[in-house]
This record gives C-alpha cells, sequence and structure tokens, in this order.
C-alpha cells in the first residue's frame, strides 16, 4: 500500500518538477521582453510572504523555485528533518524540500522516526529512500550523501 503512495508521489513531484522548470525557464526568456504579471512573484512564499492554502477562483497556485524557507501551506503536524533547509522546490501542495544534516544517514533514522511518532505510516528506509502516509499527505524521503530531500503531496 505504501509503495503505490510512494510511486504516487514520485510522480506527482516528478510532472511537478518538470513543470516547474519549464515555468521558470519560461519565466527568465520572457521578462526579459514583458514587464513582469502583475501577480505576486514566484519567490513570495520563500521570502515569508502569507499565501493562502488553497488558491483563489482562477488564481494560479503559486510556484516556489530554490526557496530557502518551508511553505506556509504545509500540513501543519507534518514533522521536519533537522538541519539546514537549503532550498524548496514545488508548487500548492506538492514540494521538495532539501536538508542538510552534518549526517544525513543518521537524519534520515531520525525522521522517520519522527514521522512514525507523528503518527504516519512509514515504510522503512531501504537504499536511502523511505516513504510515508498519513491520510491525504504523502511523503517521500531520499538520503543522498551531503542532503536529505523530502517530497510531500497533499491529495
Amino acid at each position: 500500500m505504501l509503495q503505490k503512495h510512494a510511486a504516487r508521489v514520485l510522480a506527482t513531484l516528478v510532472i511537478a518538477g518538470s513543470g516547474l522548470t519549464a515555468c521558470s525557464q519560461s519565466t527568465i526568456d520572457t521578462s526579459k521582453d514583458k514587464p513582469a504579471p502583475s501577480s505576486a512573484p514566484a519567490s513570495s512564499p520563500a521570502a515569508g510572504g502569507s499565501t493562502s492554502s488553497a488558491p483563489a477562483p482562477g488564481a494560479t497556485p503559486s510556484v516556489v523555485v530554490n526557496g530557502k524557507q518551508k511553505p506556509s501551506d504545509l500540513p501543519a503536524d507534518l514533522p521536519l528533518p533537522q538541519g539546514e533547509l537549503t532550498s524548496v522546490t514545488g508548487t500548492t501542495g506538492a514540494y521538495v524540500l532539501t536538508y542538510s544534516p552534518a549526517d544525513p544517514a543518521s537524519a534520515l533514522a531520525a525522521y522517520t522516526a519522527a514521522l512514525k511518532s507523528a503518527g504516519y505510516e512509514v515504510d522503512g528506509a531501504v537504499a536511502g529512500v523511505a516513504s510515508a502516509v498519513k491520510g491525504k499527505v504523502n511523503v517521500m524521503v531520499t538520503k543522498t550523501p551531503a542532503a536529505l530531500q523530502v517530497a510531500v503531496a497533499v491529495e
């Protein structure tokens, strides 16, 4: 069951990441020729601005690319890993947060324990990857040699 949720989270975030790359490239290419739109800039949620968790009807969800602060619309009961938050990428309901802990291996173990304590059903860390689910919140954690990446998708 968790593998199904993990696959769904990964697919959602890959699609979102691909779209964000295209959006950020598009923004860079067209900003030379056109003035910025009157809506808030893509980095405003990361800059600490307040955004609602659900966009207004007809509004575009906020997009964060290389932000440095936790998005305000993450589930309130979602624990986050220890370490410096170095990057946030995503859009409303789907984010990838990258942390730079002192020891990624022990950080992964500590984070999966924190998820379990918060009531998440955790699929153990195998080869540096763990997944968790609680209600409509899906989490996939990946350990790299220098970082811990937390992918969060809210259905």
